[in-house]
């Protein structure tokens, strides 16, 4: 006992000297037209920043493009511990490509598509200073986008320097001025009030991890974890989930009404416009589950052009519905239509609906696609915080992502006083982004104490040890991660084995991917039983993306046992033809003869065969990159499936092709990226050898030698 209360003794002196020696500087880059017009506001906000220890310098200038403002950043980081920005107005816009593998899920093509659509728009050009990038140029429509390369010889993983935040106003002229002035002024007036994070309401809307019972239940665990304050009666902690009620619209607007509502999270699709709550509202008997089946029928027809079309696919569906022409009726008819639209327009909010719903939840995150694409003039993350409420901030993302990813890493940090900023300075990725003031904080003791800046593998330690909040301790992993503690890869495997939390063990698991592969083999045999269903899911994804055959058994049982978890029986599948499929068929057929439990065993064997071919023809499409009598246009098609579907046992074949100067270069370059997304594979060595080896060569193409120092910069994150 003696020794514990030492040892927090000699933690507290070390952040008391730390922090009280540290000047803690804050950028607010504003254009000079905003400034002018909301001087008095922004200079307020400045005052407040002064007041809570932040040292914060008001940035005006006509911006001409974005490496005017990270220069300034750059230098004020530098000399003035620069820790976070915020960015008002009309700020340049950062349009990143070549760097789609620090995205979750964005890989639209980039020769195919225009630039403003396969262009990434994202701040972390602005805060994470190590990343290298070449300037492509100006968009000649919208002169905010510029344009750039993410260079070879660039850090290719995201690791934020600096916070930060955009305030872009969704009205032109005087209308957005008087948006950014209003949004000040309600920040300042919430500014000094006590409030704690303790109202938390969490919507689930259709189509959310696939509809998965198991992974939506999982969420009241986790953030029982991360916010215990919050789970006081029925109505400081909500999850919601699509089909509780027809309309979830009504409900979910009636919640970012309440007064006291503190945090708001959207598990969803979107678009830049636009909120998915429902599908098809829940029908009860036989007229509403008609009358929903005629609207989809109505809605089907109205996307058919050709009138032949339209009487084909009518006859098509009549016979294979059992249905008569009766079903088709309205489809053109106006009447239908407004009343269609209307049923459609309740199935999701609007841009046009947030004034009128005037929310208040004062942050709201959209685990969505789009919602925060501040590309557009209007985006629904911009209209949360200018709709006329309470609320202050949101947190989204500029382009689609990933379902089967982690939204919620650390952010118990918000209830524990952390600033949003730091927050997602741990957790970013190229397209997340804070809509709002990024300095926002929620009462709390335990930031006030903990370094964040602490550079001493012992001060982390020592929180690991001591705090018993899972997140301070998945943020000391974090902190000891980004340190390169040596002894880090143990430390994971040690943690993930004795903890109880299903964060911290998520904590762990994600960190120790980086490590030695044997280690991380060895977690994933136990993680795919872990009680947290985001941890399995990812186990099974993991199992396929090393590719070792040793995880065959694995796999094949969670094929026939866990059809009940739906995202993880999912990536099962996924993994059939990343394995030896000849040895994974012989092992389901095993497993399956010894199973006693199945009723039809020859209907689960022939399902399994089915889904086995699909994986199999999609495999032989792979077999295109090396077939020098297909067309240029196949082979390059056939090398972006490497993107999801990394074949290891073809690794040396896809090698002998990058190492032909006769091959085409397009073709080469293409190979040479695909072979970056092979980050967990148990060929990276080799591939890395390869790369390295060609790239060495004197006569290599520079456009190739570019890839393939990329691509060895890719996998070499993953071989610490």
């Amino acid at each position: 006992m003696f020794k514990k209360i030492l040892v927090i003794i000699i933690v507290a002196l070390t952040l008391s000297a730390s922090v009280t020696g540290a000047e803690r500087g804050f950028a607010i880059i504003v254009d000079q037209d905003t400034y002018t017009a909301c001087k008095a506001e922004i200079e307020n906000y400045r005052s407040v920043l002064e007041s809570e220890g932040l040292s914060a310098v008001v940035v005006a200038r006509v911006w001409s493009n974005p490496v005017q403002v990270r220069d300034v950043l750059y230098g004020m980081y530098l000399n003035k511990g620069l820790e976070g920005a915020v960015f008002i107005g009309q700020i340049p816009i950062p349009m990143i490509r070549d760097a789609q593998h620090f995205t979750s899920a964005f890989k639209m093509d980039q020769e195919l598509f225009p630039f403003g659509s396969s262009s990434v728009p994202s701040d972390r050009f602005y805060d994470d200073f190590d990343l290298k990038f070449d300037y492509l140029g100006q968009d000649s429509v919208r002169k905010l986008f510029h344009y750039y390369s993410l260079r070879g010889d660039s850090p290719q993983r995201v690791s934020c320097d600096i916070y930060s935040g955009r305030i872009k106003p969704t009205r032109p002229g005087e209308e957005g001025y008087t948006q950014i002035r209003e949004y000040f002024k309600k920040l300042l007036e919430q500014r000094g009030e006590i409030n704690n994070l303790d109202v938390i309401t969490s919507y689930t809307g259709e189509g959310s991890f696939s509809n998965s019972l198991t992974s939506w239940k999982e969420e009241g665990h986790t953030i029982r974890e991360q916010f215990p304050n919050a789970f006081k009666n029925k109505n400081s902690i909500k999850f919601l989930l699509f089909n509780m009620y027809p309309y979830m619209k009504d409900i979910v607007s009636q919640e970012l009404r309440r007064e006291e509502m503190d945090l708001m999270i959207f598990h969803e699709h979107g678009m830049p416009f636009r909120q998915y709550l429902t599908a098809t509202p829940l029908s009860k008997g036989i007229k509403e589950n008609s009358s929903a089946a005629r609207r989809l029928f109505r809605d089907a027809l109205r996307k058919i052009d050709t009138k032949e079309e339209r009487e084909r696919a009518i006859a098509e569906w009549m016979g294979y519905y059992n249905i008569d022409s009766t079903w088709f009726v309205g489809a053109d008819d106006k009447d239908w239509l407004t009343r269609d639209s209307l049923d459609d327009i309740r199935t999701g909010i609007v841009l046009e609906d947030i004034p009128h719903i005037k929310p208040n939840a004062r942050v709201v995150i959209f685990d969505a696609c789009y919602n925060a694409d501040f590309r557009e003039d209007s985006f629904i993350a911009g209209e949360y915080i200018f709709g006329g409420g309470k609320t202050l901030l949101t947190i989204g993302n500029s382009v689609n992502v990933l379902q089967d990813k982690s939204s919620a890493d650390l952010m118990g940090m918000l209830g524990l006083g952390f600033r949003v900023g730091e927050w997602m300075q741990m957790t970013n990725i190229l397209e997340s982004h804070i809509i709002g003031d990024p300095t926002l904080r929620f009462t709390g003791e335990t930031a006030s104490r903990i370094d964040l800046k602490s550079k001493n593998p012992d001060y982390w330690l020592s929180l690991l040890k001591i705090e018993s909040h899972p997140d301070i301790k998945g943020l000391s992993l974090y902190k000891l991660f980004n340190l390169n503690y040596k002894g880090m890869a143990d430390l994971l495997l040690k943690t993930y084995r004795n903890s109880n939390e299903y964060t911290l063990r998520l904590q762990a698991f994600q960190l120790l991917q980086f490590y030695n592969q044997n280690k991380y083999a060895e977690l994933l045999k136990i993680s795919l039983y872990d009680p947290y269903e985001f941890i399995r899911r990812r186990s099974t994804l993991f199992m396929g993306r090393i590719g070792r055959d040793e995880f065959i058994p694995f796999i094949a049982s969670v094929y026939l046992n866990d059809y009940l978890d739906e995202r993880v029986h999912f990536n099962s599948m996924f993994c059939f033809d990343l394995l030896d499929m000849e040895s994974l068929e012989k092992e389901v057929k095993n497993q399956l003869d010894q199973n006693k439990t199945f009723f039809d065993k020859d209907a689960v064997w022939s399902d399994f065969k089915d889904r086995m071919d699909s994986r199999k023809r999609i495999a032989a499409m792979s077999n295109d990159v090396t077939n020098r009598e297909k067309s240029l246009k196949a082979r390059l098609s056939a090398v972006r499936m490497l993107r999801n579907n990394t074949y290891h046992s073809k690794v040396d074949d896809y090698l002998k092709v990058l190492r032909d100067p006769q091959e085409d270069t397009s073709l080469r370059v293409a190979l040479a990226e695909a072979l970056g997304w092979f980050t967990l594979s148990y060929k990276r060595g080799e591939i890395v050898a390869a790369c390295k080896k060609i790239a060495g060569h004197p006569g290599t193409d520079e456009r190739l030698r570019s890839e393939l120092i990329k691509t060895v910069n890719r996998l070499e994150v993953y071989m610490r």
